[in-house]
């Protein structure tokens, strides 16, 4: 190939911004007159590492976007130390078929038993598949929630929460909701139900969410949708931080 043509590709390339495809041209035409590759094989080659940059950079925006309070993995997860969990239903899990059928998760247990790993560690296998997914605490929705009160008419963020294929809402049981505020919860389930995911940890069993919501109505409304699409999975045992600090401090080894 004359270098006036390797040329006239690259700044093809260039125009239809295909730049990993121009930076690794020249190696994968030196490839082909080595292994005396076809036409037809180069440009496969060049398509799959350009493909392959776009899922790359595209997993690393959306991960940024998910607003994860950190990052952490399914494989990661000390399965060993958390023996009441159901490793087929984590495995199902896994598929991601649950985000086709726009189900639900519930990961209820005390703090620091794993749940919010789990949660985190499921959307992350959501974002690597190309699914979009969005993180907040309950306190996080409690602000957006009053901030659209204050606006007056749902806000971006609030299309946002009600439209993400994957909404992940952590530590329901830790603040309390106003009546206002839950219903505007109970109309955002409403909203999701059975059209996108809801991943939502909590430290109180359900039969404690009216107690949450200060309305045992909303809250059994609000449950009867839920449920009616989800996976539950009951974590217990004693927080992982509160056994680091055992072995730390030697408490293992005490009498």
């Amino acid at each position: 190939m004359s270098e006036l043509l390797q040329a006239r590709v690259a700044a093809a390339l260039e125009s239809l911004h295909l730049n990993t495809a121009k930076a690794n041209l020249m190696r994968h035409l030196q490839a082909a007159q080595e292994r005396k590759l076809s036409t037809l094989a180069v440009l496969d080659a060049l398509l799959t590492d350009e493909l392959t940059s776009r899922k790359e950079r595209s997993i690393i925006v959306n991960t940024k976007l998910a607003h994860f309070p950190v990052l952490k993995t399914l494989d990661s997860f000390s399965f060993d130390a958390q023996p009441t969990i159901d490793r087929r239903m984590i495995n199902d899990l896994q598929t991601l078929a649950f985000v086709e059928r726009a189900e639900g998760i519930a990961l209820l247990g005390p703090s620091g038993v794993g749940k919010t790993h789990i949660a985190i560690g499921l959307g992350m296998k959501a974002l690597q598949a190309g699914v979009r997914v969005y993180f907040l605490s309950a306190q996080d929705l409690l602000d957006q929630i009053h901030a659209a009160q204050l606006d007056g008419i749902p806000g971006h963020k609030q299309r946002h929460l009600n439209n993400v294929p994957v909404l992940i809402v952590d530590e329901i049981g830790y603040v309390e909701f106003d009546k206002k505020a839950a219903t505007w919860f109970f109309q955002l389930l409403c909203q999701r139900y059975e059209r996108r995911s809801t991943i939502i940890t909590s430290n109180k069993a359900f039969a404690e969410w009216g107690e949450i919501f200060g309305d045992p109505v909303i809250a059994g409304a609000m449950l009867d949708r839920y449920l009616h699409h989800c996976h539950v999975l009951n974590l217990k045992g004693e927080s992982y931080r509160m056994r680091s600090r055992k072995r730390a401090s030697g408490g293992d080894n005490a009498s």
